[in-house]
């Protein structure tokens, strides 16, 4: 019965995000960087609560996603592997050692990957130390991605989930690639956690002002 439950929400789910997106006016900054995604390779960091608009952005791109094994990831999982990504479970915590040895694989074969730092569960728009882990693993370069929208319902859920209304206008925005060393300190560890946090907050807040204010 569960098997039959992912696959429905996993059918709907995607189509639901492909034809939501069509109707919404999408942006990029810096311009053009939505078509390079695929070939910029990098871990792509997004919050939780902004995933609909990358996950369309994204489709098809073989884009390597990390997703917890909490029974919650399984519907995320069934959606975004429809939308044509590829799907790593575990997290740097809960089946860890083998999901990071598959993305470091993954990443030997060209493909970027994609996580959102704040998941599966919170605190919301707090940045997890395992973004910095798996950057020191793969060795590939932090980009700190978010998204503006110009309207959106909130859901009542840990991460107020947000939902593009139909005919709005997004902003999907990259920051700079953020190198991080392979030998760190604890301490070390925790200032670039707190670095690519205070990044992504600025950039939603800035991102949101842009998309706003039609300035994007």
């Amino acid at each position: 019965m569960k098997k039959i439950k992912f696959f429905m929400v996993g059918v709907l789910g995607s189509w639901l995000i492909r034809l939501l997106a069509l109707t919404i006016r999408i942006y990029d900054s810096p311009r053009g960087f939505n078509e390079k995604i695929q070939t910029v390779q990098a871990i792509y960091t997004f919050w939780h609560c902004l995933i609909l608009i990358p996950a369309y952005v994204g489709r098809r791109k073989n884009i390597q996603v990390l997703i917890s094994q909490h029974s919650d990831g399984e519907y995320i999982a069934q959606v975004i592997k429809r939308l044509g990504f590829g799907v790593v479970r575990g997290s740097t915590t809960r089946g860890g050692a083998r999901a990071v040895k598959t993305l470091v694989d993954k990443v030997r074969e060209g493909y970027p990957v994609a996580i959102t730092p704040d998941g599966p569960r919170g605190p919301r728009f707090v940045v997890q130390p395992g973004s910095i882990y798996l950057s020191q693993k793969t060795r590939l370069p932090i980009i700190p991605t978010t998204v503006g929208l110009s309207r959106y319902w909130k859901l009542p859920s840990w991460d107020e989930f947000r939902i593009p209304k139909p005919f709005s206008r997004a902003l999907m925005m990259y920051g700079e690639p953020l190198h991080i060393p392979p030998n760190l300190t604890e301490e070390e560890t925790e200032s670039y956690r707190l670095q690519v946090e205070k990044i992504m907050k600025e950039m939603t807040e800035k991102a949101d002002v842009l998309v706003r204010e039609r300035l994007c």
